[in-house]
């Protein structure tokens, strides 16, 4: 398993995101019902990115960092001075996700949610399961697993855990998803604020089951 890969998720990005929750802001994101879908949603934006799909709510940017980093980053940078750590850090690491994205409508708290997708091959025996024990073994001690569980989504089975983090006074809580596609291990990654996360989570869970990607 790519440790750096996932403690580059898991950390590095994390306390950058928090930076922004010293910013007021006043707009939010109002959650979408969850429902069942095999076309895009009204609404919504399709991202594409080495493989994989996922749909997210219009007010996202973002995408194939290969294929669009500068554009991310500008528009991250437009955000403020806040967000500009965020920017370098996607710079410095773009191939790092095969796709991420941010609500460009940052939070009440000014936390800047975000979607990750990441993939990487594993051997044939290693299951969802498996490797999200691998995964929780390796977060970092400020990390707490306050949630882990078997999902059937609608077109994979699933392992999914909860985390959440407190960094600089603020929590950060996030939910990922472990999906196996042949030899390939494909996770995705939902973050936002702790206070946010519940009004969030439906259309978090509406977007995961959007995903597919190839084997």
């Amino acid at each position: 398993m790519n440790k750096k890969k996932f403690l580059l998720v898991l950390c590095l990005l994390l306390p950058c995101l928090v930076i922004g929750c010293k910013q007021p802001q006043t707009s939010q994101q109002t959650s979408s019902p969850f429902v069942r879908t095999q076309t895009t949603i009204p609404g919504w934006k399709k991202f594409e990115g080495r493989g994989a799909q996922l749909q997210l709510p219009e007010s996202y940017s973002g995408g194939d960092l290969s294929q669009n980093l500068d554009a991310v980053v500008q528009k991250l940078e437009s955000l403020g001075p806040y967000y500009q750590q965020v920017a370098q850090s996607l710079k410095q690491n773009p191939s790092v996700f095969a796709l991420w994205a941010f609500d460009s409508q940052a939070s009440k708290s000014g936390f800047l949610s975000n979607a990750a997708i990441l993939t990487e091959p594993v051997g044939s025996t290693v299951t969802t399961d498996t490797y999200l024990d691998l995964l929780t073994k390796q977060l970092p001690s400020e990390f707490r697993v306050v949630e882990r569980k078997q999902v059937t989504l609608e077109d994979y089975q699933a392992g999914q855990i909860v985390t959440e983090v407190t960094i600089s006074g603020v929590t950060a809580k996030q939910i990922i998803y472990a999906i196996k596609r042949g030899s390939n291990m494909w996770a995705v990654t939902f973050t936002t604020s702790a206070e946010e996360f519940e009004q969030r989570l439906p259309a978090f869970q509406q977007s995961i089951n959007t995903f597919s990607a190839s084997d």
